[in-house]
């Protein structure tokens, strides 16, 4: 993949605070980490954490206007939240500003924040950006990394999105923030297949 990383990370520095600067960093560098782990291209991996919320601080009159030009459909009222909107608009963003095109990239970004209608260029991706924004050394969910890191290392991506999920879920119900519908069928394929001992190959694993 023929993207200059140094051009990415001074890219995100200019659109976002230093704490999620930070943050974006923190994952680019687990995100090298789990490339080893699951065999996928460390460049790509990378670029993926450090790009993955350039949108995240973007106002969500800002967010719903690109979301407009770009004919992201917004098929439920949790489809316009920041939260789960900045991905998709985020990919928006760095193919126009970045002129960076690769579709797995890009919609790896898009699928992160679970907006989208479940299916995936590579889940296995996808999920490693959700795993790396959670298990990035900046976070403050020590008891959650404690759990999640030893089992997504291992390479077991299917325990890990299970325990992701069911922490995530948890964490959103506890505060003000809503449960998108996609999180919610996510968790309960994974509790089915869990309970079913039924794996998933790496590139079919729900989204």
């Amino acid at each position: 993949m023929n993207v200059d990383i140094d051009t990415c990370i001074a890219f995100v520095e200019r659109e976002l605070t230093p704490k999620r600067f930070e943050h974006s960093l923190g994952v680019m560098s687990v995100m090298g980490e789990l490339a080893f782990v699951y065999s996928l291209d460390e460049t790509m991996a990378k670029v993926c954490g450090i790009l993955h919320d350039v949108a995240k601080e973007f106002p969500l009159d800002r967010q719903l206007e690109v979301a407009r030009k770009n004919n992201i459909a917004l098929v439920t009222e949790y489809d316009r939240h920041p939260l789960f909107l900045h991905g998709p608009v985020g990919a928006c963003y760095i193919d126009e500003e970045l002129g960076i095109t690769d579709p797995t990239l890009l919609d790896a970004i898009v699928h992160h924040s679970y907006l989208g209608n479940g299916t995936a260029l590579s889940p296995l991706l996808c999920w490693c950006l959700r795993f790396a924004d959670i298990l990035e050394p900046s976070r403050d969910w020590v008891d959650t990394q404690k759990e999640l890191k030893p089992v997504v290392y291992s390479g077991n991506v299917q325990e890990g999105a299970y325990l992701l999920m069911k922490w995530a879920i948890a964490f959103h119900e506890s505060t003000s923030v809503p449960v998108h519908p996609n999180m919610r069928r996510v968790f309960q394929k994974l509790s089915v297949s869990r309970d079913e001992k039924h794996l998933y190959s790496s590139d079919s694993i729900p989204v």
